[in-house]
């Protein structure tokens, strides 16, 4: 063998070592449309694998809706109590992970103990809704478990959000709105959203107003809240590989049709149901559309859709991961 031969295979490992650091260092960083596309689970990819997605998982699930506030998550709740496996007592809805401890904020371990211990003795097929920012509790959960969530143009959920805090809506107050209600501060009830810009509030102009929908899936880590370059790309990384479902509320009935084609066992019957919820003129989904809302001027919709560019970034990814997740299932 000559020298040349001898060193073929260091070589090989060596460029295969720079290869594998390279790739990890990608992880989340760009869009990668192979491991995209693979994310999803098989049954996405045609109506006989959805076939066998009922034999697969019959013995039951927990689904986790991790529901960012404004983003019709109220909606998907009233589904599921309108159904009648929920009806039937034959799905398990838990709704108790709403107000959360303050330790959950920037604790993972902290986050993971509660919401396991909390859920330990949940029967399945399950519906667990919860306000939480996303964390994985696979490793110390034995149930099988399916995420879910549904975002929204950026701009809007956080106008929605700013009227929200002082006009609600329509439905009646439960004592978990109450409590937080009582918790906020620095409320001005006759200020526009316009004027809360204008005077550089930190209501509507903080880190955390600008990157809420990002931190919402990013997590726990410090980077979540003030690196927004990291933020998205971590929040990216967890939508592909961690989220059945991430819908848009600017197309509710798509995703009504995509959960329940996907995760039969907990929305069997959704979409017909949100069909009857959207009829009803007074206790139905437009009971619960924030109260008198001031469209913001388009100045302000110029100035502020810039300072959201990474929500966009955000919002446009998730949203053509649906779409191509609609496209499979034939929706």
């Amino acid at each position: 063998m000559t020298r040349n031969t001898y060193l073929i295979g260091p070589v090989l490992l060596v460029m295969t070592v720079i290869l594998l650091v390279y790739k990890s260092s990608q992880i989340g960083s760009s869009f990668d449309r192979e491991r995209w596309e693979s994310s999803f689970h098989p049954h996405y990819m045609s109506r006989y694998h959805y076939n066998n997605h009922l034999q697969t998982y019959a013995s039951g699930y927990v689904v986790i809706f991790f529901a960012l506030p404004k983003c019709g998550s109220r909606t998907l709740l009233s589904i599921v109590l309108e159904s009648r496996d929920y009806q039937g007592s034959h799905l398990t809805v838990d709704n108790n992970l709403t107000l959360l401890p303050v330790e959950m904020m920037a604790d993972e371990e902290y986050a993971i103990t509660f919401i396991t211990e909390h859920l330990s003795y949940i029967r399945v097929p399950a519906f667990v809704y919860t306000h939480s920012r996303f964390v994985d509790i696979g490793s110390s959960f034995a149930k099988p478990l399916r995420y879910i969530s549904v975002i929204r143009d950026p701009l809007d959920r956080l106008v929605s959000r700013y009227y929200y805090r002082r006009n609600r809506d329509e439905t009646d107050m439960t004592e978990k709105e109450r409590t937080w209600r009582e918790s906020l501060s620095g409320i001005i009830t006759n200020e526009t959203f316009d004027e809360c810009i204008r005077r550089n509030r930190s209501e509507c102009t903080s880190d955390h107003a600008y990157m809420s929908t990002i931190s919402h899936f990013c997590g726990r880590d410090s980077r979540c809240n003030h690196n927004a370059t990291w933020a998205i790309e971590r929040a990216k990384y967890n939508v592909v590989n961690y989220f059945d479902v991430v819908g848009i509320m600017e197309d509710y009935a798509s995703f009504v049709s995509v959960i329940e084609m996907t995760l039969p066992l907990t929305f069997r019957g959704a979409t017909e149901i949100y069909e009857v919820l959207q009829s009803k003129p007074s206790d139905g989904v437009a009971s619960m559309k924030t109260q008198r809302k001031v469209p913001p001027s388009d100045e302000i919709r110029r100035v502020v859709a810039g300072k959201l560019h990474h929500d966009y970034e955000f919002y446009n990814f998730v949203k053509e991961r649906f779409e191509e997740q609609k496209r499979m299932l034939g929706i």
